[in-house]
Parts: C-alpha cells; structure tokens; sequence
C-alpha cells in the first residue's frame, strides 16, 4: 500500500484493484499509520496546522448552472462570521472559481478532490473545532468525525436544491428562525404566476404576501407550531399550497437566503452561524427585525438567460436559475 500511495493511488483505486472496499483500503491506512500530506503521501508535509481555534468550510462552488452560485454566496457568508469570532477559517474546495479561494474569507485554503480521503486528511492536520459540509455530503462529515473526534460537524442545509412547485392556486412560503425552543417570524412570501406557464412557481415571489388577518393568523400559527416540531435548530420554511393548509416543512434554501437577508436587510446567514456556534442572541434578532429597511415590498424574479450562453433545449425550474432580479417599489430593480 505504502507504494500505491507513493505512486498517487486514491483508495478508490487500491480498493478498486485489490477488489475490496474503499472502506477497508481507509481501515487499512489507519491501521498502517499511513497518512497522506498536503496533495502527497510523499516524505515532506507542506502544510502546517493554522495556528488558533480553527473552523472549516466544505464546499465546491459554482460549478454548474443554478443555484450553485446561491450556494456560493451562502458559504462566503458562512466563512466571514466565524472571523468576527476569532476563528481562524480553513476552507477546503475542488473548484478555484468559489469565492471561498479568496484571501478576504478564508485564512487558508486546501484546493482539493471533495472526497472523503482528501477532507480526512485536512481535518487530521488542521483538527477544527467547526467543521461546515454542505447537506448531501454527509459522508464527508463522517469521514472528519473519524479522525477529528472533537470537532462538531454542522450540515449546511440551506445548500439544497429548491423544490419546484408548480400550482394553479396561490402558494405562500413562511419563513422563520428557530433556535431550538423560540421561532422567530421572518415573515411571509407569496409566489407570483410565471409569466411562461400561467401558473405560481418558485420562480417570482413577493414579499411581504398580502394576506387576510384571518388567514394571516391562521398561517403564523401553524407554522410556529410545525417548525417548533423540527429536531434541530435553524432557518425554516413552510409552504402551504391551499389557504391555511401547510404542505411541508424544509429548511430554507440558499437562493431565499439571499433574497431574504436583502429585503429584511438582516444577515440572515451570519446569524444562522452564530446559532451554530453557540453565540446566537434572540434578543439581537428582535432588535435588528425592528430596525426597518427600505425594502417595504420587494419582488423576486429568476432569470435564465440561456441564449447568452449559447444554450439550447434548458428548461426553467428552481434549480437551473442562472440569476434573479429584486424589484422595489418605485425604486427601480437591482441584479
């Protein structure tokens, strides 16, 4: 094995060759104390642990069309507040395209294959205290618990990708903040009817909904009541496709984060660390929710400019939009 690694084998490959598991190839290592360097398994480590309470953040960019660009922003936000926290942030990416590359968000950055060797061995060396995987990716947080114990591993759930729903009747998303025993209302997003298809999508929405008092009421209350229900703390969205009838509970997406954090004119992603980490103030919360911002109705509207790219046959849907255009009243439009 010493030899395969010296050659640049992955355990995909022994495992592969051998006809075993990568699994038994990882097993194997541990067992041998054969453990790669920065990108090598040769005789010189040209990486030094960052010195100070360090957190990591997994991600790979905006290497697709959609919503990977959303996701980007959300990791950007995600590795500038542990800073605030004096953490130093380690970021590990496949893609030199994320704004994680950048000196400004990260303090050190590992371009590497997003595998569970390759996070394995930079959580081995760095041994962070947080460690930020997107969600879909769990087996990579189980590959930095293995060899870091104590680091405690927070899945990014916001990194999914949106549902499309497609109705013939209104749909309205709640939003909300839930720390574990409070929901803090972050308000109500009505969706709008795609210019396209004639029917309410994801794809343009409007914030705040303009609903009835009564149902206004009805909706609050049922929706506290179901995020209240979630196992974990964080940022929630309920969608209700009939009046006053939930339809499902999921975290919020990237893409609803930023549009959300805009309009509200709250960092909504900062605060979601903080939560995290042990260092939210519900407090803090109500009082930047009372603040006000200028955005007293906003419009969110998804853009495919697809022949700018020279593509054909793409279709619209949640997770193939390419940007998005806020519309304010009688305050023009930002991209």
């Amino acid at each position: 094995m010493s030899r395969a690694r010296s050659w640049g084998l992955s355990d995909d490959q022994i495992a592969q060759s051998w006809a075993i598991s990568p699994q038994k190839v990882a097993d194997l290592r541990e067992e041998n104390q054969l453990h790669r360097f920065y990108a090598t398994f040769e005789t010189e480590n040209e990486s030094d642990a960052t010195a100070g309470p360090r957190a990591l953040i997994v991600g790979d960019g905006p290497r697709k069309l959609g919503n990977s660009t959303a996701n980007d922003y959300v990791l950007a936000m995600i590795a500038r507040e542990p800073k605030h926290h004096q953490y130093q942030v380690v970021s590990h990416s496949n893609n030199p395209n994320s704004l994680l590359m950048t000196q400004w968000l990260s303090d050190k950055v590992y371009l590497e294959p997003m595998t569970e060797e390759a996070v394995a061995s930079v959580a081995r060396l760095e041994r962070p205290y947080y460690a930020f995987v997107p969600a879909g990716k769990h087996e990579l947080g189980r590959s930095i618990e293995r060899v870091s114990p104590t680091t405690k591993v927070v899945v990014i759930e916001a990194t999914q990708i949106p549902k499309n729903v497609v109705s013939s009747i209104p749909t309205l998303e709640f939003n909300g903040l839930f720390d574990g025993q409070v929901v803090y209302q972050l308000g109500v997003i009505g969706e709008l009817k795609d210019q396209g298809v004639g029917k309410y999508q994801t794809l343009a929405k409007r914030y705040p909904a303009h609903l009835e008092s009564d149902l206004a009421t009805k909706v609050t209350a049922t929706s506290e009541r179901a995020i209240s229900q979630q196992e974990t703390p964080g940022l929630y969205q309920v969608l209700y496709q009939a009046e006053g009838v939930h339809e499902d509970v999921s975290p919020l997406t990237a893409p609803d984060i930023a549009f959300m954090t805009k309009v509200l004119g709250m960092n909504l992603t900062a605060i979601w660390v903080r939560l995290m980490i042990g260092r939210f103030s519900g407090q803090a919360l109500v009082k930047a929710s009372h603040e006000g911002t200028t955005y007293h109705g906003a419009i969110y509207r998804a853009h495919f400019p697809y022949a700018d790219y020279h593509l054909t046959n793409q279709k619209s849907a949640p997770a193939t939009v390419i940007g998005a255009q806020i519309e304010r009243a009688n305050k023009g439009s930002e991209q």
